[in-house]
């Protein structure tokens, strides 16, 4: 059995590739690819992993939680998401990193599927951004209490990527940038759910009609449905253009409020972010979707 594991990072998913994945379950579940319902497993799989830890994990828990999340069905590949996998958002942030220290709940994850093959998969999102969300998430609190004082400069989703990369050799790793998620969102679904570019995703256009005006979108869905043969590239290019054009400016250009920073500070974070992309493109054995 196939297990993916899409983890994070907080703030940048907001539950829409759930919402997609579940829009497509029925059809998914004709190729071998079981989404679950949220409701079976986010709850349930943090207690179960700290009994795994623990070492109070055996194969009766496991048939147990397996049991609760598919039933008697018996999938060839089953997709969970959950954002807050590692540890609540408002712990990601210490030391000048993201996510310090050990990834116990991986290693609780690889004990509760033991024999499964698992696969990982990440978005990054401009530090800038991340640490406004989290601001945003915790009104009333000290922003610098928050991250334990770490300096934002500092942080480099490249240090974490390939942290992972080196504890676990063994999975393979999908990454992609946040910002990039409209441009290749259909890529990023059928990568996660394990079918070819050729499926047909119900919702494959929502995330694109959430940040377009309505005129920009209803332009673009009668582009689309006039072009039917159109190329996987063509449409990156299609989306690109009417991003450009009709994107709502309320969601893509929002003011960042940390204390203490001007616009040059996000410039500057903005610019450390892009160079840290490159250099985890750089990682080994980390698969990249880019536009």
């Amino acid at each position: 059995m196939q297990v993916a594991l899409h983890f994070g990072a907080p703030y940048t998913d907001e539950n829409r590739l759930q919402l997609c994945l579940g829009k497509n379950r029925e059809k998914l579940a004709e190729v071998g690819t079981f989404i679950p319902r949220p409701s079976s497993y986010r709850k349930n799989l943090r207690p179960v992993l700290h009994k795994f830890r623990g070492g109070l994990g055996d194969d009766a828990l496991r048939e147990e939680f397996i049991t609760s999340v598919a039933g008697d069905t018996q999938p060839d590949r089953v997709v969970f998401s959950t954002d807050n996998f590692l540890g609540v958002p408002r712990m990601s942030v210490r030391e000048d990193q993201f996510y310090p220290g050990y990834p116990n709940r991986l290693d609780s994850f690889l004990q509760l599927f033991d024999g499964a093959d698992v696969e990982l998969y990440f978005a990054t999102c401009n530090p800038a951004t991340y640490l406004q969300s989290m601001i945003k998430a915790h009104p009333g609190e000290d922003p610098q209490s928050l991250i334990e004082y770490s300096d934002p400069m500092q942080l480099r989703w490249s240090q974490f990527i390939a942290r992972i990369r080196d504890i676990y050799p063994q999975l393979p790793m999908t990454v992609w940038c946040n910002e990039d998620s409209p441009l290749i969102w259909q890529e990023i679904i059928r990568e996660i759910a394990g079918v070819d570019p050729t499926f047909e995703l119900a919702g494959a256009f929502d995330f694109l009609e959430e940040i377009m005006i309505p005129e920009g979108f209803k332009r673009f869905k009668d582009y689309i449905a006039q072009r039917p043969n159109i190329t996987v590239v063509q449409q990156k290019r299609v989306i690109a253009a009417f991003l450009e054009k009709f994107a709502r400016d309320d969601i893509l250009e929002e003011d960042i409020d940390f204390p203490g920073w001007t616009e040059m500070h996000v410039d500057a974070l903005t610019e450390l972010y892009d160079e840290d992309i490159y250099e985890i493109e750089k990682i080994p054995d980390v698969k990249f979707l880019t536009p």
